[in-house]
């Protein structure tokens, strides 16, 4: 569709076309911050969270709020009592939707029902640092220990904690704004980064351990997979978003950015 979405800390939500670099629509959540923006697979709907800790989910034809998902500053709901900074439908299932945030919890909502079935605890989520691959849930934590950690779905119970490893180097740690699971495919890899250290790391979910790592000049604030799986992007807060290759352990070829 060419079309480009753009949550904002004034509180609006902006649809651009991304060709003609015009603005196409405009909405505007009063007196919140948009933080965090998701999509369905199918991009029906799309849904927000930020500083009111409230999710909202929008048709896309119509621009409209299609469900809020209150906070549990409401006495007769369970939500998120602080704010939220990711948002992330599971592809397979457009009807659940999770969110995290500074609550130390993620919710999982069902949309039919309009309420959350199930809390996860202990993550400490501060940017995009949520993701889901089947009934697998990633959380990357701000916070210098037990910073990458997966969930089960469907109990809420932790998996595993991911490593993330040099605790004995003397390094500042690495408290994380970023994690994703790489796309198509099994999804074997992940990406997370954040500030302290300011790292990017992949790590091989086969291995449990990483396969990759750049240091950059400033803090990660946010990174994405390529479609293809053989790039990441990586938002750095020089205000420069830099484009590198997978490492040689996932692709064959070796590390490198631009």
């Amino acid at each position: 569709r060419n079309i480009l979405i753009a949550g904002c800390s004034d509180g609006t939500i902006k649809h651009w076309h991304v060709t003609s670099q015009k603005c196409m629509h405009t909405i505007t959540e009063e007196g919140n911050q948009v933080y965090a923006l998701d999509y369905t697979a199918d991009a029906s709907h799309f849904a927000t969270g930020g500083r009111d800790s409230t999710v909202r989910v929008y048709d896309e034809a119509t621009k409209t709020c299609a469900l809020s998902l209150g906070s549990s500053f409401d006495r007769h709901a369970v939500g998120h009592s602080s704010r939220i900074f990711s948002v992330k439908f599971d592809p397979g299932n457009p009807a659940c939707l999770l969110s995290a945030g500074w609550d130390n919890t993620v919710q999982i909502w069902d949309t039919r029902e309009g309420r959350s079935v199930r809390s996860i605890w202990g993550a400490h989520v501060c940017g995009d640092s949520l993701d889901l691959n089947g009934t697998t849930v990633l959380t990357g934590s701000w916070r210098p220990t037990e910073q990458l950690q997966l969930w089960d779905l469907g109990s809420g119970e932790m998996i595993e904690q991911v490593p993330w490893g040099g605790a004995h180097s003397g390094r500042e740690p690495c408290q994380l704004y970023g994690a994703q699971f790489s796309k198509g495919g099994a999804r074997d890899w992940i990406a997370a980064g954040g500030s302290g250290s300011n790292e990017v790391k992949i790590f091989s979910r086969a291995k449990k351990s990483a396969v990759g790592m750049l240091t950059m000049p400033k803090g990660v604030y946010g990174l994405d997979f390529a479609n293809n799986g053989k790039t990441v992007a990586i938002a750095v807060g020089d205000s420069t978003v830099r484009v590198v290759a997978m490492p040689v352990a996932a692709t064959g070829e070796a590390v490198t950015g631009s």
